[in-house]
């Protein structure tokens, strides 16, 4: 392993110098800032020291890489880049699949079939009152129409007890990925509440639109929101972002960063722990020179110490972790290690919206050493279902913080409440037409 030390006016040049000598596969050991004498003998001046290393066994010989131009301007009403993420290890990579969940029991249609049986008797019986006929004949459609639906969704024949308007809804969710076992429980909150409100006669009656408004706010009562990252005056707030490759932590970062610091008008720092690749510091770095906050890599708990005496009159430090696969548990003791050292620091795990809920559940447990005390989603913008939203709150017992909806920075992430996360899971009657 080869190992230098470089000096340059600003940390992006020293970036630029480690990749031109040392190429893509150098990571950063430890970065300085510090005074030397000036080169035209006029008192001193500030430079940026950076430690790099690079496996010269298994390392590329590098390529000089074009620039890559940073926007002019702090707006940040240009596109920014897509996060760049570490890609899993190879053992990850080669991990088996998760094997597919066993296929739900078979649903007990006996008790409809033989209800079918009796209406055809009936209608066979009344064929010359034909008032009757056609009243008959409509129930048997609807309940051949339910069977129908019985058999794709395969709901649970505890279904067969909800009234008509609560049943259209459970498909409503169950079509938006809520767990079949959540949105039932969903749905007999909403019976009770409407029949305790409304009375039992009326509410096996209501109509689709005040059942769907009962179901909405029983949802939202499901729904844990944790408060806005708190700032007070002369206290330094951490909030740490961790979880899987590719989730968008990195950019998160820096919608919060550029939040605070363009809207609220707070001093902030950023701090990466994400030393795996060069271009990942190289990311951050990009975003803390358009929102012209400092930034500091660190790779021990020396480094981490030493950035949070620099940082003593920031009001928020926002740390970006490496992204590994929650498989990796050397990499997460590693990690844990680190924030251990800051024992007030607010960790928000990050999860996709576009991930499968089977999946989400899994890396909540894998992450629980971490003690996440939030959870955060992004890529809402990048998927049609969000009932995996709800199924995760319910299980893993986190408050939501905040919503990632886009790339823009900092306007597409919001700060979650129960009635946006309604508004996903169950939209109203007007929001669908």
């Amino acid at each position: 392993m080869r190992v230098k030390t470089f000096e340059a006016a600003s940390m992006q040049e020293a970036l630029d110098t480690v990749k031109k000598e040392m190429g893509e596969e150098a990571f950063i050991l430890s970065t300085r800032t510090r005074r030397r004498p000036s080169s035209l003998g006029l008192g001193e001046e500030s430079v940026i020291e950076v430690t790099a290393a690079v496996d010269e066994a298994s390392a590329p010989q590098p390529k000089a890489p074009a620039k890559t131009p940073v926007p002019e301007g702090t707006g940040l009403t240009y596109a920014l880049r897509p996060p760049l993420e570490a890609p899993a290890p190879r053992a990850a990579r080669e991990a088996p699949r998760p094997q597919a969940a066993p296929p739900a029991p078979p649903v007990d249609l006996q008790p409809l079939r033989r209800e079918l049986l009796e209406i055809k008797g009936a209608v066979a019986a009344l064929k010359d009152n034909e008032t009757r006929n056609a009243a008959i004949l409509e129930e048997l459609d609807r309940l051949k129409s339910m069977l129908t639906r019985l058999q794709r969704q395969g709901m649970p024949p505890a279904q067969l007890q909800l009234p008509q308007s609560l049943l259209d809804l459970y498909g409503d969710l169950a079509a938006n990925d809520v767990e079949p076992m959540i949105a039932l429980r969903l749905c007999e909150f909403a019976q009770r509440a409407l029949a305790e409100q409304e009375g039992d006669a009326v509410a096996g009656r209501v109509d689709p639109e005040r059942a769907r408004l009962y179901l909405r706010r029983v949802i939202a009562d499901f729904i844990p929101v944790a408060p806005p990252i708190q700032l007070e005056p002369g206290k330094m707030q951490v909030a740490a972002l961790v979880g899987p490759t590719g989730v968008g932590k990195t950019t998160t970062v820096a919608k919060l960063a550029a939040f605070a610091q363009l809207k609220l008008k707070q001093k902030v720092a950023l701090l990466t722990l994400d030393t795996y690749r060069l271009a990942a510091v190289d990311q951050l770095q990009q975003y803390a020179q358009i929102l012209q906050v400092p930034m500091h890599v660190a790779l021990t708990v020396e480094d981490l110490r030493s950035a949070f005496r620099f940082y003593q009159d920031r009001a928020l430090v926002l740390i970006d972790t490496p992204g590994h696969s929650p498989k990796d548990t050397e990499t997460l003791d590693q990690l844990r290690a680190l924030l251990d050292e800051l024992p007030d620091v607010e960790t928000h795990l990050v999860l996709s919206a576009t991930t499968k809920p089977r999946d989400l559940s899994e890396i909540a447990t894998r992450y629980e050493p971490l003690r996440p005390t939030r959870l955060l989603f992004t890529k809402l913008d990048e998927t049609s279902t969000y009932g995996p939203i709800l199924s995760t709150l319910v299980r893993v017992k986190r408050p939501l913080s905040y919503l990632g909806t886009g790339q823009e920075v900092p306007e597409a992430l919001e700060l979650a409440t129960s009635r946006r996360v309604a508004d996903l899971i169950l939209p109203t009657a007007k929001e669908l037409q």
